[in-house]
């Protein structure tokens, strides 16, 4: 089964929020490959979204927790649709 990945307002802010820090701590360029990279591993989650851990940040089954590169994106798993939550830079102990 294939799922429809719908990114939530409030993540779509989180993306925006990354893709600026990158370009004003780094360069443009890699603020954008990032972001493009970042995406597509996101629209992976089309594919078997239940393979991700399940989320830290609730009790809820559905809502899981993919990690790349050091951010966590934080998603929930609907009958059809993968809804993303929020995405955010880990924090490291």
């Amino acid at each position: 089964m294939t799922y429809r990945v719908i990114v939530e307002p409030e993540a779509l802010q989180d993306l925006i929020n990354i893709y600026t820090f990158i370009s004003k701590n780094d360069s443009k360029n890699k603020a954008t490959t990032f972001i493009r990279e970042l995406e597509h591993s996101i629209a992976s989650l089309s594919e078997m979204p239940l393979r991700c851990r399940k989320s830290y940040y609730t009790e809820d089954e559905l809502t899981r927790d993919m990690i790349y590169k050091g951010y966590t994106i934080v998603f929930n798993v609907g009958e059809t649709t993968i809804h993303i939550l929020t995405v955010f830079r880990q924090k490291s102990f």
